[in-house]
């Protein structure tokens, strides 16, 4: 094996993302033998694990405890196996932390009305069943009942060859030796802390590769780690919980953040050649500056030219319209920006996620702008973001790249040379009276607001948005977005907007004459039921080509799966395109599967493409790259389409539970906007009831299982304090029932 570690390591498997299983795991089983029938194995050509298929007795209760153990062949050596039941990439993302430990640390399994099925456990047997990358055990299933009897044991060997993958794990071959001690750091010591002692349930045999804070404007050195590898790789990752780290390769343009949201948990971060590259491993950066980062090694799996086309093909041919909002303001919050090349990163990783309409959001009239405006003031200094834990964080980020860089001049010419539309965004209003995002034409026009924002009906009020949106276009935007969800309570009658709209129009043709070709208009607004739906006149606006591209939208947590059916109806026979709005941030339907049920939904019903709100936190500015995987797909309905069929076939041998997608928190704490969505895998239910503190609450027969509904009503059904849900998921021979705790919170 191209072994480059300073010792015998553990680890624990990421589940490969169901559309990758699903497309590779049909592939030549590699190098696997097993002695009894009762067990059955595959390989995973692309992440290496095992799969290990066991029959569960007929006469098994409806829920049983499966421990998996492995020993080195005829050793009798039993030790608890690192593995996760076989479930899609969907759950792997919703399974609590309690479960993955007993997963990772114990090999305990809970299978719920598996009597008489067969099931499969997904075993990494990196490091310590592989040794000079040679598989050679004894596998034990011991299936039990709650109350610890022993049902059933099944047993095998497995005998696998993975040499070919290289594993990089001694940090200290870097290639600046002179910045790696093994020693803690002193004060003054701008160097990587290669730490060996750490507890071996945080890291692989205690080793980690810690940057350390040293001051919040400098960060310590990068890393380069030598490579000398020739063809494409599968890119693995793994990072102690809670921690990231920064990776590049030397020819790439930018860096992404990685980290493992479990313990042992690998991530996919890419597929690539890797012929003539070296790795760079950088410091992250947060509002507060340079912060801690901490590396456990990597996994570079090596892929034949058909594993490699097979994994593109998922993809499919674009034929929708994606435009995807993209916050400068929330991008630099968290980064050091301050050199012009910077602004291409975020743009070139909008290209490889195959948007067409970057919508660059560059302030909401009312407020200090983030671009390079001459009209108004611009947002220079400090400024405040949402709470980030209950704490309103402070940074001087947003105002260094302003200060440094031209945001919006860049931003387009970074996108036109890739290839793509980009339009400027500008927010409905919100003058942030009272804070440092106020700006100062607001201060000195106090009669143009009522309460926070901006007066529609007031001429000049028309007349000052209206030149922010010309500036703009004279710095080059291909086209204008307005975004009325956020906030629109500027508009006091649909009337208001209307003439707004005509006076843009006008804005819009002269420049369409400067250019010889049209100024599009992207609008996002309420849809029906959403805040101030009701002032938004849309058939007027396409009767009288007043937008080009109409998005009705959901706002925060509510609203999510609105009827589509009149907007469908409205730009029926016209040019204008729809584009209903999908949320991206933490509240919106989770990725993969609820986010992509969503999509295929709406291209069922005929929509020309998807707006992605705030869709930066899933291209960019997240620590997952299999979301911009996802992003990627849904450019093409075939791709879609693929994904589910692929899916459905599969879905009878995932593991049958129930899971529910957390809350902005990362725990089943909601607050009175959020929703408690829920996912069911491994049956196709024909009904499922939704009970609340013993009171049944909803009855569905088909997605999306939502607990209450989506609009406003139910904002106070989760009351303060704590509850008990029991969800019911039905088919004709087979009742799956779980039930939850979870907390109401203001």
């Amino acid at each position: 094996m191209k072994q480059l570690s300073m010792n015998s390591r553990k680890t624990i498997y990421l589940q490969l993302t169901l559309t990758f299983f699903l497309l590779l795991i049909s592939t030549t089983t590699k190098g696997i033998e097993n002695d009894l029938l009762s067990l059955s194995t595959t390989i995973d050509p692309l992440t290496r694990y095992i799969h290990i298929t066991y029959t569960v007795p007929a006469d098994a209760p409806n829920e049983i405890i499966v421990l998996c153990s492995w020993s080195p062949i005829g050793k009798n050596e039993w030790r608890p196996a690192k593995v996760t039941p076989f479930i899609s990439e969907m759950a792997l993302r919703l399974v609590r932390d309690e479960e993955w430990q007993e997963w990772t640390f114990q090999g305990r399994i809970k299978e719920l009305c598996a009597g008489g099925l067969k099931r499969t456990v997904v075993f990494n047997p990196y490091p310590e069943a592989q040794i000079d990358g040679k598989v050679s055990i004894d596998f034990r299933i011991e299936i039990q009942s709650p109350d610890g009897k022993i049902l059933n044991t099944q047993q095998g060997q497995i005998q696998a060859d993975n040499s070919d993958i290289v594993y990089i794990e001694d940090w200290s071959q870097a290639l600046q030796k002179d910045l790696v001690t093994t020693d803690e750091p002193k004060e003054n010591d701008r160097k990587w802390f290669l730490k060996t002692d750490s507890d071996p349930t945080t890291a692989t045999f205690g080793n980690i590769l810690i940057a350390k804070k040293w001051r919040d404007d400098i960060s310590i050195p990068q890393l380069t780690y030598p490579l000398n590898l020739h063809g494409w790789y599968a890119v693995f990752v793994c990072t102690p919980k809670d921690y990231s780290i920064r990776l590049r390769f030397t020819g790439d343009e930018r860096s992404d953040v990685l980290n493992s949201p479990k313990p042992f948990q690998e991530t996919l971060w890419r597929w690539c050649p890797l012929d003539r590259q070296h790795l760079i491993i950088k410091q992250n950066h947060y509002y507060t500056g340079y912060t801690e980062s901490r590396m456990d090694y990597i996994k570079l799996v090596p892929l034949s030219s058909e594993q490699v086309q097979i994994l593109e093909n998922q993809f499919g041919t674009p034929d929708k319209i994606i435009a995807g909002y993209f916050e400068p303001y929330s991008w630099a919050f968290f980064e050091d920006i301050q050199e012009t090349l910077q602004h291409r990163e975020p743009i070139s990783a909008y290209k490889e996620a195959r948007i067409n309409i970057v919508d660059i959001q560059v302030g909401r009239f009312g407020m200090k702008v983030v671009y390079e405006s001459r009209l108004t003031d611009q947002l220079l200094y400090n400024t405040i973001g949402d709470p980030i834990g209950g704490v309103i964080p402070h940074t001087n980020n947003v105002g260094k790249m302003q200060q440094m860089t031209n945001t919006l001049q860049t931003e387009l010419q970074y996108a036109h040379e890739l290839g793509l539309t980009a339009h400027a965004n500008f927010g409905a209003t919100n003058c942030y009276p009272g804070t440092p995002l106020q700006s100062d034409i607001t201060k000195q026009h106090p009669d143009w607001m009522t309460g926070g924002l901006l007066r529609y009906d007031i001429p000049e009020v028309r007349q000052y948005i209206l030149s922010l949106l010309k500036e703009t276009l004279e710095i080059g935007a291909d086209g204008i977005s307005i975004d009325f969800c956020r906030y629109p309570g500027g508009i006091d009658k649909p009337e208001t907007c209307n003439q707004f709209l005509r006076e843009l129009k006008s804005l819009r043709n002269e420049f369409a004459q400067k250019r010889n070709k049209s100024i599009p208009l992207l609008l996002r607004f309420p849809a029906k039921g959403v805040s101030h739906w009701e002032q938004f006149d849309y058939n007027t606006w396409i009767h009288e080509g007043l937008v080009d591209y109409l998005c009705p939208s959901n706002i925060q947590g509510r609203h999510m799966h609105f009827d589509i059916t009149p907007y469908i109806e409205a730009v029926r026979g016209s040019t204008c395109k729809l584009l209903p709005v999908i949320d991206g941030l933490s509240w919106g339907p989770e990725m993969p599967a609820l986010f992509l049920w969503r999509v295929h939904q709406l291209y069922q019903a005929g929509t020309d493409g998807i707006y992605v709100y705030q869709s930066d936190a899933r291209i960019c500015t997240n620590n997952r790259p299999e979301d911009r995987r996802c992003m990627r797909l849904i450019s093409s309905s075939e791709a879609v389409h693929n994904w589910w069929q692929q899916y459905n076939q599969q879905n009878q041998q995932f593991s049958r539970r129930i899971w529910l997608q957390p809350s902005e928190d990362a725990n089943l704490e909601y607050h009175n906007w959020e929703r408690c969505r829920i996912w069911i895998e491994g049956i196709q239910p024909i009904e499922v009831q939704l009970q609340l503190d013993a009171q049944l609450i909803n009855t569905y027969t088909q997605p999306p299982y939502i607990l209450g509904g989506e609009d406003y009503t139910y904002d106070n059904l989760i009351t303060p304090g704590t509850h008990t849900l029991t969800i019911h998921a039905k088919t004709q021979d087979t009742t799956l029932s779980q039930t939850f705790t979870i907390t109401g919170t203001k």
